[in-house]
């Protein structure tokens, strides 16, 4: 098979840098971003809800898969002791899933508060949120789902960063994916620093993180330079996530809350599922389709369904 110049230089083109998944290898400007909790929490406001919990023997699937292991093998709960939740902000016609484990280390209202406080344009590239028990604490995403174990107060940054995971691999930004795009490794490639240690850990995790910074920089009076003074080792992966954020957002910062006032997009609820396989008498499946006419989110193409996340804190 002869290759014409346009497909050599096409093949040229996508191995331009490296995979998203490597290791990085600079150096981090800070031990961890737990110092940007405080910020978040004080200047991203609340968005106000409702809750109503499912009460017909049913699940979503993707719910069910996560607890009982289909995603990470090391999961092992039972779905009969999940909680399924309604939650329907102010801001979106139609309602986020949520699946809460009754013995969760925390409650509901404390995960649709902090969900919440997210910047709408950024919570709509969400499925499920997925709160369950653990004695350590962690979290990743996997198709637009999050899910956190032994979650609790105080856990901003780690809610952006699993969500910000969502909005690099199923498609927010200009550049799908853009820990995948040249314009990434370019703007990656000017800076001295990443943001901290688990930021090298690939260029997933380092889109993640920097997009954790960037909603601080971009809400929190001072910006990021007012808590960090060697904030410039990482200035150009910084400004490229908040460049990218307002052509997301045609204009319209993701990352800020308010300058979008409500949903335009969404990433649909899984279908609703059986909870048990039991001959239980069940009432009709949950609603779950979108009925407030916002965009439909399709990821059935997205390359990477697991993030790969192994954040802990």
């Amino acid at each position: 098979m002869r290759l014409t110049a346009a497909a050599l230089l096409s093949a040229v083109a996508v191995s331009a840098h490296p995979n998203p998944g490597d290791k990085l290898n600079k150096p981090p400007v800070h031990p961890n971003l737990d110092y940007l909790e405080a910020g978040l929490e004080k200047y991203l406001p609340e968005t106000s809800y409702t809750l109503h919990e499912w009460n017909n023997g049913y699940i979503p699937e993707e719910c069910k898969k996560i607890v009982t292991g289909g995603v990470d093998a090391g999961t092992h709960f039972n779905p009969a002791d999940i909680q399924t939740f309604d939650v329907k902000y102010d801001d979106c016609g139609d309602p986020w899933v949520f699946c809460h484990h009754r013995n969760s280390n925390a409650s509901i209202d404390t995960m649709a508060r902090q969900f919440g406080k997210l910047p709408i344009q950024m919570r709509q590239w969400v499925r499920h949120v997925i709160d369950l028990p653990d004695k350590g604490r962690h979290a990743y995403e996997w198709d637009g789902t999050v899910t956190f174990f032994a979650a609790g107060d105080h856990m901003m940054t780690v809610i952006a960063h699993e969500t910000s995971h969502s909005l690099d691999l199923s498609g927010a930004y200009p550049d799908k994916s853009l820990s995948n795009s040249d314009r990434w490794w370019s703007e990656y490639d000017q800076d001295s620093h990443v943001p901290d240690p688990y930021s090298a850990s690939n260029a997933i995790e380092d889109v993640a993180q920097n997009t954790v910074v960037a909603i601080h920089d971009s809400n929190v009076p001072g910006g990021y330079p007012s808590v960090e003074p060697g904030w410039a080792g990482i200035v150009h992966q910084l400004h490229l996530v908040e460049a990218e954020a307002r052509e997301a957002g045609e204009g319209n910062s993701v990352l800020i809350p308010g300058h979008n006032k409500q949903c335009t997009h969404r990433m649909p609820a899984s279908k609703p599922v059986p909870v048990s396989g039991s001959g239980k008498r069940r009432g009709a499946a949950p609603d779950v389709s979108l009925k407030s006419g916002v965009k439909v989110i399709d990821t059935s193409d997205r390359k990477q369904k697991h993030s790969g996340c192994k954040l802990t804190w």
